[in-house]
């Protein structure tokens, strides 16, 4: 039978809104017209509102194109043609002893870093068309609204036609640097420039750099390419690219459940020149600068200069010049670049040398105080610190630290620093979960913990009878302190007393997109600066808590210096900073004076540029770069936490063939790596370049930065952050630090809110002037309110205050890739062992005969267990029992992988063997704990609790922690009690792990997890079982070239080829369409009555008496999607229309959603339960349409996610909507992929619906393998 259907009509029908048939019982209420989503015209953001540092927003086309090719499966028709705009549209830092500057003088010849060979850099020429400049842009305001200080005039940029300045704080001494003498200017400025050109190896060329091979003394050429050309592969002028459009989206996150669409390589376009797209440039205070050329010169007085000219315009027009001279001009700037410039602009001249102006290199790269205060004696130090994070261990040392910062912390916001206070303060911490997890891992006792910091508490309360106001007796203490802001004092003048009058906050975070900087203060406090003679000085000030010796060094002055110079972003220069050493209750003043902000700047910016460029792209294969060269100094590479990663680098990437040359380094590199092979090493260097390759990626997607460049509604409509919302009611203290707040509208409006519980967030003002105030997670969601337990407490801000919550897409990164990876390379008999199985291939051993592993005592139960098993299953029992080193399970879609694991556990825990259970998604472990609930298996789930499904919560380690634990022992009893413990595999860096080993590791969807993260759970366990499927999703590569050098090869497939730990579940039902797509026919049914199982709708009949009644043209789709026999239908949208739009959010299609809105209305009419149906979608922009039309209390039960989502799990019925109907311009990547389509039909226990345009669809090879097949098996009726 032909349908021919006006599915407008069907639509009114279902949903009791046509007046020519019946309202139906189960009506769908028409969704509101405020919450409908429309095209609107561009939306162009006043200054007034728009992100300090956001040029206009630019909206995408949003395109519809009609299909008209015919249909072959069941179709959906318009009665007639649509008419033209009838179709349906998308709704869219005393005076110390010697500068930083100074002590750095003496190690230049210690970091000489070498550059490999780079290709010449390239000018740019043509540019794109002219655009507006951005709005002027507000000084931020002092935030605890301190009478002193006065708000800071608004200061703009300057163009090539009129003359402004840019004046920042701090950054023009008083005292004229001009007017000493030679050597006084010799001693100050000779350091850096020698420092920094030996250590990049560069003097200036024509348009080249020149690097001196000291070996050879040969001049090679080597510019400073830039590796990321971010926007040259996708500002092709083709219209939304379906990866960039989904960029911003992060609704369903989870690391493994992202759909964004792979980067994929593409055939050589002709490569466009000009500034990319995406690149967001401003002028005035918060300039964004774009280096459109980069010319080396020589000064009047016979000095070298470096004369960049720049462009804070798209169209690279005007254009301005900036020149770098006294040192500044060793600044590794390259065209390309874009760069943030602190001085002044005159005719469009701006001028940067030793007494004026900053030039921040990449300001959207934030670095912390702590990292660059490592460069000032080791560069490589801070290099692999930034690349290797998570392998800052703890220590001793750093407890003891962390507990003493606290107590201080907590008596300054209590103001009682009385002896009593801080006892009680010292025997409350040794209590919290948090320390007491970490005096577990170290293996300290509470009562070693309470002796350690017994020696701090009478230095810290007799600091605060020295400078604290509240004490009364307080007494006045001379110290010697020189501001910039002074000019010539005298010794006797510059003497004075400092009293601390209030604690403004303590950890206060901040990230300085203006200078590239991020930190936490320890306290930042109100201080009141006397001098004999004048008035009174108050300022803001940073006050760095040091528990170790009072050493006073470079380090710990560069950090507060930072602190300095960050702090600007919130409130006025407060030009000094103070180290208070807790173990004398001394305070040192450090003055933030332009010298040594200035060389810090400096070193901020080499440490940015070689992280920048730690990859060199090359034609035929991208390879690591050479890293700063190591320093000699033993003693403190002997304590350095990277001294691993120190040695695994030069052997794997600077030692190997083709590499830079080296001299022979300490011998300490030999003795730390000796004990690894060739093979290891190119394991190392293989997995190291492509983990890089994949960050760069990542990077260039925009991350956090996203954060100050857009604004918060550019950002909203994207799908990133929930803008425009004030606190609403009081925030609730909780344990540890964490603060529970309520936000809603600053209007009452009811709108989507497009963040999920369990998002992570940031949280800033409205206007990005103070970014990162606050972080944490959203706890619940209702209509009208976003409840986060976030770790600052906001009411301290005014209460007109309007913020932003933006979901945090820098969170993580590669970091445990590169920690797990290192960690293999360790010398220990673990990581031995796992060398031995994974990188040098060694076949599994395997046990002769059960009964030497089987329990007398167990046998039975076993026995009983695996009687409901089929044969496939039982062989996978016993192959996993007689391994000594792995076994992998093969679970084909369907063949009970989730039921075989469960049992599998049941049977190692009655055999009294430990049990270890991972997977990459916190839902994929929750799914097996759920079934082992049901038996009765006792388990401790580790993770944060708003990622654990609601029944599991019972079985947390924070619920348990409720029950009481405040000692050691007891904390041991929890953490050893059950055999099995399960979290995800990202969550191996709890406290449990540094003790316990385990029998058994078990990964789920072990094929889809990327070998570095997969390695680290199977570090704490003897043996381990790999289950996955290589047929199905395989690790998301969003890299091109990371992927065809094999970064989508999970552990899983690569130990595959030892056939003998492999076991295969081949036993399923209903899966005739996988069988045939993916499996060539290998999978068997497991019974008759599972391969003819059908839905079954007990209020069908009602339903079908309803229908009858309307035009049978209107209902015959209806009636075969119901139809029980039909367990697989495909309904053909080609004919409706049922159009595709494409917008920044991404790609979605209106009509289907309403097409699955309406199935799902009729299933629960028919008798259907709404838990067991579920709503697939490849695009997260129509997730969002479909849920946005299912929050009815009726649909709250469906679930509507992603295929990553539905991996390992299934539905009475799926329905999964195609979205795409364009049959031409670009297909994307998410429907091409195999895999992703086998899971997402075989979701389905007893029906499969699917929507889509089948001409579009038929463009796609796996979708016309599907739709063919379905026609050949007569699968449902065609016309």
């Amino acid at each position: 039978m032909h349908t021919n259907l006006d599915i407008s009509s069907v639509i009114k029908t279902c949903a009791g809104r046509d007046t020519r048939f019946p309202l139906l019982p189960l009506a769908i209420p028409e969704t509101p017209e405020s919450e409908k989503q429309r095209n609107r015209p561009t939306h162009h953001i006043s200054g007034a509102s728009r992100s300090p540092m956001a040029s206009s927003p630019r909206s995408r086309d949003i395109t519809c194109k009609t299909k008209l090719l015919s249909s072959s499966l069941l179709q959906l028709q318009n009665k007639t043609s649509p008419k033209s705009g009838d179709t349906f549209k998308a709704d869219h830092e005393i005076e110390h002893f010697g500068s930083v500057k100074r002590l750095m003088h003496g190690l230049k010849s210690e970091q000489k870093a070498k550059r490999p060979r780079t290709g010449q850099r390239q000018k740019s020429s043509e540019q794109q068309s002219s655009s507006d400049k951005d709005d002027l842009r507000e000084f931020p305001r002092n935030i605890y609204s301190t009478a002193d200080f006065k708000d800071d005039e608004t200061i703009k940029g300057c163009s090539s036609d009129d003359e402004k300045e840019n004046i920042p704080v701090s950054t023009k001494p008083t005292i004229d640097l001009t007017e000493m003498s030679c050597d006084s200017q010799s001693d100050l400025v000779v350091s850096y420039t020698s420092w920094l050109r030996n250590n990049d190896g560069c003097k200036k060329g024509d348009n080249v750099f020149v690097c001196v091979n000291e070996k050879n003394s040969k001049l090679v050429t080597n510019c400073f390419d830039k590796v990321t050309k971010m926007g040259d592969e996708e500002n092709d002028g083709t219209a939304a690219d379906e990866s960039f459009s989904l960029l911003d989206d992060s609704w369903f996150n989870d690391p493994m459940e992202s759909l964004e669409e792979p980067e994929h390589k593409k055939s050589k376009p002709e490569k466009k020149r000009g500034i990319p797209e995406h690149v967001i440039l401003a002028s005035g205070f918060h300039n964004r600068y774009w280096v459109l050329d980069v010319q080396g010169s020589t000064g009047a007085q016979g000095y070298t200069e470096k004369r960049l000219t720049i462009t804070c315009s798209k169209s690279s027009h005007p254009t301005e010049t900036c020149i770098l001279k006294d040192g500044w001009e060793d600044t590794p700037v390259a065209v390309g670049d874009i760069i943030h410039l602190e001085g002044e602009c005159v005719s469009g001249l701006w001028v940067i040398d030793r007494n004026y102006g900053f030039l921040v290199l990449m300001p959207d790269v934030l670095i912390s105080g702590t990292s660059i205060a490592n460069t000032v004696r080791c560069m490589r130090r801070a290099v692999l610190g930034e690349m290797f994070k998570s392998l800052d261990g703890g220590s001793r040392q750093m407890l003891n630290g962390t507990i003493v910062h606290d107590i201080f912390q907590k008596a300054a916001m209590s103001l009682d620093f009385s002896p009593e206070k801080l006892e009680k303060l010292a025997s409350e911490a040794l209590l919290r979960p948090n320390y007491l997890g970490q005096m577990y891992s170290l293996k300290l006792t509470q009562a070693d913990m309470k002796q350690e910091l017994e020696e701090y508490l009478p230095a810290i309360a007799e600091w605060a009878k020295d400078y604290l106001h509240t004490s009364h007796q307080t007494r006045q203490k001379q110290l010697t302190l020189r501001l910039p802001s002074d000019g010539a004092l005298s010794r006797q003048d510059s003497e004075c007393s400092i009293t601390v009058t209030d604690f403004m906050d303590i950890e206060e975070n901040i990230w300085s997109p203006r200078f590239g900087l991020k930190g936490k203060i320890d306290v930042t406090a109100g201080v009141r600066i006397h001098r004999r003679g004048r008035k009174h000085i108050d300022k803001i000030v940073p006050l760095e808590l040091k528990t170790g010796k009072e050493s006073n060094s470079i380090e710990h002055r560069s950090q507060v210096i930072l602190y300095t110079l960050m702090s600007t972003e919130r409130r006025a220069d407060a030009e000094v900073g103070f180290l208070v050493y807790l173990k004398t209750g001394n305070l040192h003043p450090i003055v933030g004076n332009h010298m040594d902000r200035r060389e810090l700047i400096k070193l901020r910016n080499s440490l940015v540029y070689h992280l920048s460029n730690s990859l060199i792209k090359l034609e035929v294969k991208s390879q690591m770069a050479c890293l700063p060269e190591v320093i000699s100094d033993r003693q403190a590479c002997k304590y350095c936490p990277q001294r691993r990663n120190c040695a695994l680098y030069y052997r794997a990437v600077e030692k190997a063939p083709g590499s830079c040359p080296s001299e022979d380094p300490q011998a300490f590199l030999q003795l730390e790596s000796e004990h690894l092979n060739q093979l290891h090493l190119q394991y190392f260097s293989h997995w190291l370049l492509l983990c890089s390759l994949e960050a760069l990626t990542m990077e260039s997607k925009g991350g956090r930065r996203k954060i100050w460049l857009q604004s918060a509604q550019e950002r909203e409509k994207n799908g990133g952050c929930v803008g425009n919302m004030v606190l609403a009611g009081g925030v609730t203290a909780l344990s540890d630090g964490v603060y529970v707040h309520h936000f809603k509208r600053r209007q009452e409006e009811h709108a989507l809110f497009t963040l999920i519980v369990g998002d992570r967030v940031v949280i800033s003002d409205q206007d990005s002037r103070f970014v990162g105030m606050a972080s944490g997670y959203i706890t619940e969601i209702t209509n009208t309110q976003v409840t986060c337990s976030l770790d600052k407490n906001l009411s301290k801000y005014s209460a007109e205050m309007v913020f932003r919550l933006d979901q945090d897409e820098g969170a993580g990164g590669l970091s445990t890739h590169l920690g797990n990876l290192s960690m293999l390379m360790e010398n220990s008999p673990n990581s031995e062992r796992l060398r031995q199985l994974i990188v040098e291939f060694k076949p599994p051993q395997f046990i002769e005969s059960l009964s030497s592993v089987l329990p007398r005592e167990a046998k039975d139960t076993v026995a009983n267990i695996l009687k409901g098993l089929n044969k496939p299953q039982k062989q996978a029992m016993k192959k996993v029992l007689l391994s000594k080193d792995y076994t992998l399970v093969v679970g084909m879609p369907g063949t009970g992988k989730t039921t075989t694991i469960c049992t599998l556990v049941r049977i190692l825990h009655a055999c009294g063997f430990s049990v270890l259970l991972t997977s990459y998604t916190h839902s994929a472990v929750d799914n097996i704990l759920l079934k082992l609930k049901k038996f009765k298996v006792g388990f401790l789930r580790l993770g944060r609790t708003q990622k654990v499904h609601r029944d599991i919560l019972p079985f947390t380690e924070e619920q348990n922690r409720t029950r009481g634990i405040n000692t050691l022992d007891q904390l041991e009893d929890l953490y050893n009690k059950e055999l099995v413990v399960a979290t995800t595999c990202m969550g191996v860096k709890h406290p449990i792990f540094s003790c316990r080993r385990f029998d058994f590791c078990i990964v789920d969807e072990a094929s889809q997890i990327s070998q570095p993260v997969c390695l680290g759970p199977l570090f704490y366990a003897q043996r381990f079982v790999l289950v996955g499927d290589h047929q199905q999703l395989p690790p998301i590569v969003q890299n091109a070239e990371a992927r065809a050098l094999g970064m989508d090869e999970s552990l899983f497939k690569r130990l595959e080829h030892h056939s003998q730990a492999v076991v295969q579940l081949n036993v399923h039902m209903i899966m005739s369409l996988s069988n045939a797509l993916m499996y060539e026919g290998r999978l068997e049914c497991g019974s008759e009555r599972t391969a003819s199982a059908q839905l079954q709708l007990s209020c069908r009949a009602v339903l079908e008496d309803e229908l009858y009644v309307c035009q049978p043209q209107y209902t015959a789709w209806v009636y075969a999607a119901l139809e029980p026999q039909n367990s697989v239908c495909f309904l053909d949208t080609s004919q409706v229309p049922a159009l595709e739009t494409v917008e920044k959010g991404g790609v979605s299609n209106r009509t289907e959603a309403i097409l699955v809105h309406v199935l799902i209305s009729l299933l629960i009419k028919a008798g259907c339960k709404a838990n067991d149906i579920g709503v697939i979608a490849p695009y997260r922009q129509q997730l969002k349409a479909i849920s946005a039309l299912l929050e009815g209390k009726c649909f709250r039960a469906v679930e509507v996610n992603t295929v990553d989502k539905y991996q390992g799990r299934d539905k009475s019925v799926i329905i999964v909507s195609f979205v795409r109907s364009h049959i031409e311009g670009n297909l994307g990547e998410l429907l091409k992929d195999w895999r992703r389509l086998n899971v997402a039909i075989t979701r389905a226990k007893q029906k499969l619906l699917m929507l889509g345009s089948a001409p579009a669809l038929r463009l796609y090879a796996p979708l016309e393998k599907l739709l063919t097949h379905m026609q050949q098996e007569n699968m449902i009726s065609f016309t």
